[in-house]
């Protein structure tokens, strides 16, 4: 049998996270329509808002109305909120799976982007997050 039905041995190099290797992970994927909302993930600690807002300027992306930034004791991840769909839309087809190295550090990084399927920033990330002046 192939497909979604078999398991996949893990081969070298291959991660133990991979979506698809047993059925039941399979089974856990679900599909997100495009949303104003990104989450990121896997970046180093040391970024902060503006790093990733530069990262993102100097690869065409457009820029988001607000961020919400998280730390964990092994990386940042968090939200982009954008004021259209589309906008989010070219971010991640643009910016998914970018790599390179931090200036000083020479740490590697590798952004990894995704729909969320909120429609709205949570009321927690709302308050010190936006981008634009609102006069």
């Amino acid at each position: 049998s192939s497909g979604i039905n078999a398991e996949w041995p893990l081969r070298p190099g291959d991660s133990r996270f991979l979506r698809f290797r047993t059925r039941q992970k399979a089974m856990r994927n679900r599909i997100v329509e495009p949303s104003r909302i990104l989450q990121f993930f896997a970046l180093p600690t040391e970024i902060d808002e503006n790093w990733l807002l530069k990262l993102l300027e100097d690869n065409g992306c457009p820029t988001p109305s607000s961020i919400s930034m998280h730390k964990s004791d092994i990386c940042s991840s968090g939200l982009l909120e954008y004021d259209h769909s589309d906008e989010a839309v070219d971010t991640c087809v643009i910016a998914n799976h970018l790599t390179g190295s931090l200036p000083g550090s020479g740490k590697r990084y590798c952004l990894k982007l995704a729909f969320t399927g909120r429609r709205q920033m949570p009321e927690s990330a709302m308050e010190d997050t936006k981008m634009h002046d609102e006069d």
